[in-house]
């Protein structure tokens, strides 16, 4: 019981400091790779994809990422410790705008596959739109996978509310559900078949601590030792 106390004082007090510092100080940065396998390419805003991605590199609004075929990133967004965990051949584009002292997220997916763990946010919906879809929550885990026919939207816990681009249609998406929403217009829940959740690969090697520089609007910096 000490322990998993320590453990959760231990996460509050660092959640308090990263926002004291990261909107205090006004840092342009809204998300960190956590981990990076594999091929991975970076982008900015109206620039070209640039290789090799590294852990630790800071991420700003508007940039873009790509996997590609044994690439792998964990992205975190420094407010709130919200995952992407993004699988392979997969390509988005990250955007997040201040509100008060959080961010108000949403990603557009090109293609690909990824697991989002989200915390609870402080104002508005996390959303994720593809060509097809757009899954909206407050908080909650779940996998999407798009692809030029369609999406699937896999709930693991919370709910997920999806609509499809083409009808207008929304429903929603408990625990142990699997929402697939078509190109076409159609959209359907089902129980998640056996075997239908892809495999979380966050629990490699690699570690769990990130050590960045992060940079304010004013161009001073500080070191930051991230646990998660």
């Amino acid at each position: 019981m000490k322990l998993i106390y320590t453990k959760t004082l231990c996460f509050l007090l660092m959640s308090l400091f990263m926002n004291s510092f990261l909107f205090a100080q006004g840092t342009k940065s809204i998300a960190v790779a956590a981990k990076v396998k594999g091929k991975t390419e970076h982008k900015i805003s109206g620039g070209e994809y640039a290789p090799n991605l590294k852990r630790g590199k800071q991420i700003n609004d508007k940039d873009w990422v790509r996997t590609k075929d044994d690439g792998y990133l964990a992205l975190m967004f420094i407010d709130d410790k919200t995952l992407l965990k993004i699988r392979e051949n997969t390509e988005l584009e990250i955007q997040a705008v201040r509100s008060g002292a959080g961010l108000d997220k949403s990603i557009h997916m090109s293609f690909g596959k990824l697991k989002a763990e989200i915390s609870p946010q402080r104002s508005g919906e996390f959303t994720i739109t593809t060509p097809t879809s757009v899954a909206s929550v407050k908080g909650t885990i779940f996998w999407i996978i798009a692809t030029p026919e369609g999406d699937e939207i896999i709930c693991i816990e919370g709910t997920v509310t999806v609509t499809n681009n083409e009808s207008g249609e929304t429903v929603t998406v408990t625990v142990g559900q699997t929402a697939t929403s078509n190109a076409d217009g159609t959209i359907d829940v089902q129980a998640t078949p056996a075997g239908g959740i892809p495999d979380d690969l966050s629990d490699d090697d690699g570690g769990n601590q990130l050590i960045i520089k992060l940079e304010n609007l004013d161009g001073d910096s500080k070191e930051v030792i991230i646990d998660y």
